[in-house]
């Protein structure tokens, strides 16, 4: 299925989940946060929220800077 993955058009397995995603990806979980269609999902969430087609996901990486 074709979905909106950080402004750029993404191909992905259907049936997946943004726990699924960042393991197709190779994403680690750690300092991120993700959003689908403008909402930001839990963490606790991202094994069970289910992507659909056409979903825009936006995943954040925390940086450090000084």
């Amino acid at each position: 299925m074709t979905i909106t993955l950080n402004h750029k058009s993404q191909t992905i397995e259907a049936l997946s989940t943004l726990r699924d995603l960042l393991t197709q990806l190779s994403i680690s979980d750690k300092g991120i946060a993700i959003a689908q269609n403008n909402c930001v999902i839990s963490r606790v969430c991202w094994d069970t929220t289910q992507i659909q087609e056409n979903d825009t996901i936006t995943i954040i990486q925390a940086t450090q800077g000084g």
